[in-house]
């Protein structure tokens, strides 16, 4: 039996101490897609795209249309499903899709609950009887069939558990190569994760929920997630409210955070997510909700007026929840590339008309991206085919004087309004527009130069500028993605990716300046918090601290290895033997487990 040996002779009152952080940086995380890169959860299932319902005999369409109905929790009730009119129905769902050489491989652990059948093809072969609990050999992208599923007893809980966390996984809800990702950056985005960019949701009840089966959805991942990874990672959130959420929305979303977000961490809080460029529906329907209102104007400057009138809004709803408001910073979302238009936003946003009670806002974002015209300028000049790569760079390099020229503008007109100047994405920006992104070998060419080592000083001169000028926070955009026609976001395109300019940028002339001091400020007596019992099985009682707080184990290394909320005690079974030290709010304790 394995057995838990905790040594009781010393518990630390442990301060994280960081340093005077001097370059603040922030991560806008990818969207959670089965096709992702990025792998959240230890789970694979977790990242499922969403069920595409089909002929159960395998005839007809990929996609039947046909609606099936589902449980609370997004299973079916029955397969095959019936509606009297159309062929019987299965559904089916996609895992780690198309990613090509960073499709993880290796024996995954398979397990569902209920009574049917589940068939797995492609990367994983097999028909499965339910309740299943079984290791899967996977060497490559995964469809997911389910085949039956009894009404009385319907196929749920499927899980799709990584190679690396078979045995750990229950105390690991998300992958540890993410969280380590994650360390380095004081502010986390989650524009992308909550499907900001057309979104429909208007109510509470429209959002999604925790216990459902995917977090790949197009209402966004449920906010316990954003939630449960601050409070793992004690990362400050940036978050975008739909731009069509209603007040009982807002009222809903700012209760959750008050009760169930750390209350160290604080909070930016965005209206939507440029809703100023019309390549979205936020534009045109805020447009339209202005005219509603009766405002006047051009199309442009009614989403202008209603992104100013709704961000007033959010502010004093949030600030009435919050008793502590200075945890909120309030932003104000403009455009970089004019400075005019900031001052114009600014002022519209005081103006009593749009703002009648008087909110007030801490900060305006802008997003001062660089070698945004390279592409093009490359096709107009009828070069593609004779570019280099790293003369691509060298463009990229020369472009750096107009954002440069955007940050001291706009700072110049934040700091007559007394307002920060921070940044709610930016990076590069090579991708062509128009018919420019079908050019194939422009795209290699663009591709490319996102992996050429020549990238790394101008990313860093980049970030240096920036923070010379503005000296405030910076969010990239974005965390990991493949490149594309559509754009080299990533600042990896993988987890592996580690030897990329962007990423090694950021390292040098970012991470190596926000430096985390770990000190012991106090040392408190033995009997101020007890682990018990000792030796003991591979569960620990707490004693000394109350029910609903959050721990952390950490390995020697200093890496998180599990962490959630304990009741009474902790399930240690997913460790390995090994010492470990486990942090409780800010007390910590060694333990061995054997």
């Amino acid at each position: 039996m394995k057995r838990i040996y905790v040594l009781l002779y010393c518990i630390l009152l442990q301060q994280f101490l960081i340093a005077q952080v001097t370059r603040p940086i922030g991560i806008n995380l990818t969207s959670v897609e089965d096709y992702s890169t990025e792998f959240v959860f230890t789970d694979a299932f977790k990242q499922c795209r969403t069920w595409t319902p089909c002929n159960a005999d395998g005839t007809g369409a990929w996609d039947s249309g046909i609606h099936i109905p589902l449980r609370e929790d997004g299973y079916p009730l029955e397969i095959p499903y019936s509606d009297g009119t159309n062929p019987p129905q299965k559904v089916r769902g996609l895992m780690i899709w198309d990613l090509e050489e960073a499709t993880p491989s290796g024996m995954f652990r398979l397990k569902a609950s209920g009574a049917g059948q589940i068939e797995l093809l492609y990367g994983a072969t097999g028909i499965f009887d339910c309740p299943v609990d079984t290791l899967v050999q996977v060497n490559g992208a995964v469809l997911l069939h389910i085949l039956t599923s009894e009404a009385a007893n319907p196929v749920h809980d499927i899980r799709f558990i990584y190679p690396e966390f078979v045995d750990s996984y229950e105390g690991q809800i998300f992958n540890p190569h993410f969280l380590e990702f994650i360390e380095d950056f004081q502010v986390i985005r989650f524009m992308d994760w909550l499907r900001t960019n057309n979104s429909t949701v208007e109510t509470w009840e429209q959002r999604s929920k925790y216990n459902y089966y995917t977090q790949s959805q197009h209402n966004g991942v449920a906010w316990e997630y954003i939630i449960e990874l601050a409070n793992t990672t004690h990362k400050d959130i940036w978050i975008n409210i739909p731009h069509r959420a209603d007040d009982d929305y807002i009222n809903q979303l700012a209760t959750l955070l008050r009760d169930e977000l750390n209350p160290e961490i604080k909070i930016y809080l965005e209206y939507s997510n440029e809703v100023w460029n019309s390549m979205f529906t936020q534009n045109h329907e805020s447009t339209q909700m202005a005219e509603d209102l009766g405002y006047i104007g051009q199309p442009w400057d009614l989403a202008w007026k209603y992104t100013m009138k709704r961000s007033a809004d959010i502010f004093l709803q949030f600030e009435a929840v919050f008793s502590n408001s200075e945890r909120l910073i309030k932003i104000l979302p403009v455009q970089a590339a004019n400075s005019w238009l900031t001052n114009h936003f600014i002022e519209t946003f005081n103006d009593p008309l749009y703002n009648p009670n008087g909110a007030t806002a801490d900060a305006v974002a802008i997003a001062p991206y660089f070698g945004g015209s390279v592409p093009d300028e490359i096709v107009t000049e009828g070069i593609v085919e004779t570019i280099t790569v790293e003369e691509i760079v060298e463009r990229m390099a020369n472009s750096l004087d107009q954002p440069l020229q955007w940050i001291i503008d706009n700072k110049e007109v934040t700091d007559s309004h007394n307002l920060d100047l921070i940044c709610y994405e930016g990076g590069q920006h090579l991708v062509a527009t128009g018919d420019n992104v079908n050019i194939d070998a422009l795209t290699e060419k663009l591709m490319a130069a996102n992996h050429h080592s020549n990238l790394q000083q101008p990313y860093c001169e980049y970030l240096d500028n920036w923070y010379e000028n503005a000296g405030s926070l910076f969010c990239h955009f974005s965390s990991h993605g493949r490149y594309s026609k559509w754009g080299s976001w990533g600042v990896k395109e993988d987890m592996n990716d580690i030897n990329n300019p962007k990423y090694l940028a950021l390292q040098e002339c970012v991470f190596a300046a926000n430096p985390i001091i770990n000190s012991i400020s106090e040392t408190k007596a033995a009997n101020s918090l007890y682990i018990y019992p000792n030796p003991s099985s591979d569960r620990l009682f707490i004693q000394g601290e109350k029910d609903g707080s959050y721990y952390v184990i950490y390995d020697v290394l200093g890496q998180t290895v599990q962490s959630g909320i304990f009741f009474q005690s902790i399930n240690t079974t997913p460790l390995v033997a090994g010492i470990y030290i486990l942090s409780i709010n800010q007390k910590s304790q060694r333990f061995i487990k054997e």
